[in-house]
């Protein structure tokens, strides 16, 4: 049997937060709130080395230390675009972070989730260094998308998941630059 292609539409909100805040200071920030220097490899390690829910609940909990995110990561694109052209490059940085215990509320609906989970934001600083912008995409309109060819079961449950974890992101981007 050969493989077959379905293509399904759908429709995405990207949202701007601007801030006179430079870029370094918003960095720092969501640095700290998003425990950059307990989370990343550590994640990892407790996803994989995990053998029961109580273990993964109480590291990912202990990363967290009540806040509903953690860092996984960074890709810094203003280091390296800078020394490929040799110009300067604005502040640009893309963090990828989330938390397990939220992404199963969404992953337990649907796999195909796990395109938009977990969560990334943008921070790209103004050419001119006035301020910064945090750029991300809605993870509820992303996450919750109808399912097969005629583009149909979009699942409630998945919906109200996402909504959830958008609002969060949202709560998250409003303590970085508050």
């Amino acid at each position: 049997m050969s493989a077959t292609k379905s293509i399904v539409e759908f429709t995405g909100r990207r949202i701007t937060f601007k801030s006179p805040l430079s870029f370094a200071e918003v960095s720092a920030r969501l640095e700290k709130e998003l425990n950059k220097p307990g989370g990343g490899p550590a994640v990892f390690r407790i996803l994989g080395t995990s053998k029961t829910k109580e273990e993964i609940e109480a590291g990912i909990n202990a990363l967290t230390g009540g806040r509903d995110f953690v860092y996984f990561g960074e890709v810094v694109h203003n280091r390296w675009l800078k020394a490929y052209t040799g110009a300067p490059v604005p502040g640009t940085a893309v963090y990828t972070f989330g938390n397990p215990l939220i992404a199963q509320t969404m992953l337990q609906y649907d796999l195909a989730a796990g395109l938009h989970i977990p969560p990334k934001l943008l921070l790209l600083e103004n050419a001119d260094g006035s301020g910064t912008r945090i750029i991300y995409d809605d993870p509820s309109s992303h996450i919750p998308v109808p399912s097969g060819e005629t583009g149909e079961g979009l699942d409630d449950e998945l919906k109200k998941a996402a909504e959830a974890l958008s609002a969060k992101v949202e709560a998250l981007v409003a303590v970085v630059l508050g």
